[in-house]
């Protein structure tokens, strides 16, 4: 999903901003770090879980063995409690935070992370 794309399925979700953030890859090309992502991933509030549950039909048999459930083949979220949110708040929406993107990418260490890895410490070293 390139940026366009991405801006224009986030509009739709018309989510209440503060009641989740955008994780990984879509949150590298929304800052322009990367070009596209595979698919969108959101990491949102228990209240916000609880009032779309039904809506998507978020049952435990649509969650993948990382605990995230899947929408459909481009888009999947995670609950989380407010509190533990690692995210930098922006004007229209809220990203995840690129060190813990970071992290993550380098402890996992994945061929395919070795450019968002190198991407990510130059935009923090801007």
């Amino acid at each position: 999903m390139k940026k366009v794309d991405l801006l224009n399925f986030l509009d739709k979700l018309n989510f209440p901003k503060d009641e989740y953030y955008i994780l990984s890859g879509a949150s590298l090309v929304l800052r322009g770090i990367r070009e596209e992502a595979e698919d969108l991933d959101l990491c949102i509030s228990e209240e916000l879980f609880n009032q779309i549950k039904d809506q998507y039909e978020l049952t435990d048999d649509k969650k993948n063995e990382c605990g995230f459930y899947k929408i459909n083949d481009n888009f999947e979220v995670v609950v989380n409690k407010k509190e533990d949110f690692k995210m930098e708040k922006g004007e229209k929406y809220n990203l995840e935070d690129l060190k813990t993107i970071l992290e993550f990418k380098i402890k996992r260490n994945k061929p395919k992370d070795k450019k968002d890895i190198e991407n990510i410490r130059k935009y923090l070293n801007q």
